[in-house]
């Protein structure tokens, strides 16, 4: 069962813990790679895929009232998983700053996959892939290749 749970400067939607392989969601084609590398890898360690969407909300906004609708966005996110042969699960994460939303969803040590599109310039997906890694979690960026 889903609840909403406040927490020093966010608000995310948990679940019964378990061991799970994190995928990022950052945007559709992005993600759905990361997805498919992370069913794999889920396979392999027997655990369960969650998907993470870490939405900010504006300062004049309180954080239980963001701009946009919860169940809608989970909605929407969960038909990427569909058809996974794996257990997946969506967390939608509300707060004012990605990167310390992050660190407060994530268990020590987390297996995150975080999707990202072939760039020259620095993204913040690898940014946030940086900033995660340095805080000790397991992290593999899958970077989605364009099809020619």
């Amino acid at each position: 069962m889903l609840h909403a749970k406040p927490t020093s400067g966010f608000l995310a939607e948990t679940a019964s813990p378990a061991f799970a392989v994190t995928v990022l969601y950052t945007e559709v084609p992005a993600t759905l790679a990361a997805l498919r590398h992370a069913a794999s890898l889920a396979r392999d360690l027997g655990a369960t895929i969650r998907i993470l969407n870490v939405r900010t909300v504006p300062y004049p906004l309180p954080l239980d009232k963001p701009t946009v609708d919860r169940e809608v966005l989970a909605r929407n996110i969960s038909t990427l998983a569909d058809g996974q042969p794996i257990p997946t699960r969506v967390e939608i994460c509300f707060g004012r700053d990605v990167l310390a939303s992050l660190l407060q969803s994530l268990s020590p040590n987390s297996i995150v996959l975080v999707g990202a599109r072939t760039k020259w310039w620095p993204t913040k997906e690898r940014r946030w892939a940086k900033q995660l890694a340095r805080h000790g979690h397991q992290l593999i960026l899958v970077v989605e290749r364009k099809e020619s």
